[in-house]
């Protein structure tokens, strides 16, 4: 291989072996040796709040899902299988979690239906739920996947100007972020190398390369 070549091929390794380190440390820092992501959004719409599946079982682990009232009251989160979830509601209105976004850690809300909640008490579709005056929080647990998180007031008053935070923690995508930085750091520092030992020693094909270009020009 000529070394004009191999000089441009280690350039390429060392740059995408830098990259990797600062995106593997960036990572690292940003999920700290808990392994945790953390998502939220303040919704202001009036009506009850819904965490999905297609959001709250996105990844394998344990999902911690908190709702905050800004001005206080009580507040309550239940849990039910998506499809009792969705027959409950019906046509409430209802604003959904629609998406989340890494690693600015925000949430999509959309908003959808307008009728009054139905009276949730006397329902017998929740497998688990939970009234804090204030604030409340729930973990959810992936093996009964896939269900759905309702936050409500509690009885039948629409909640309005309420912040949801979703977390999820996983200690293995900490490790594995630091392994990504490690290789990128092996692949940067051997190009880097490579290229440094090149500069410093020309061989035959450096020479080589000279004499063509001296006969052609």
């Amino acid at each position: 291989m000529p070394a004009s070549t191999r000089r441009a091929l280690g350039a390429v390794v060392a740059v995408m072996g830098v990259v990797v380190v600062v995106l593997g440390a960036w990572i690292v820092v940003k999920l700290g040796p808990s392994g945790e992501v953390l998502f939220s959004a303040t919704s202001k719409s009036p009506g009850t709040l819904v965490v999905p599946s297609e959001v709250l079982n996105v990844v394998d682990v344990p999902a911690r899902v908190t709702a905050t009232r800004r001005h206080g009251g009580p507040v309550s989160l239940t849990v039910a299988s998506s499809t009792d979830a969705r027959a409950i509601l019906a046509s409430s209105a209802i604003t959904s979690v629609s998406a989340v976004h890494y690693p600015s850690g925000t949430l999509d809300l959309r908003t959808s239906g307008s009728g009054s909640l139905a009276d949730l008490k006397t329902a017998d579709i929740w497998r688990f739920a939970v009234q804090e005056p204030g604030s409340a929080s729930l973990v959810v647990e992936q093996s009964r996947a896939p269900e759905t998180v309702v936050v409500t007031s509690g009885d039948n008053t629409a909640l309005t100007d309420v912040t949801v935070t979703l977390i999820w923690q996983d200690r293995a995508w900490f490790f594995e972020a630091l392994a990504i930085a490690m290789l990128g750091a092996v692949l940067a520092s051997f190009s880097i190398n490579d290229l440094w030992q090149g500069r410093a020693t020309a061989g035959p094909g450096d020479v080589l390369e000279a004499k063509t270009s001296e006969v052609t020009s």
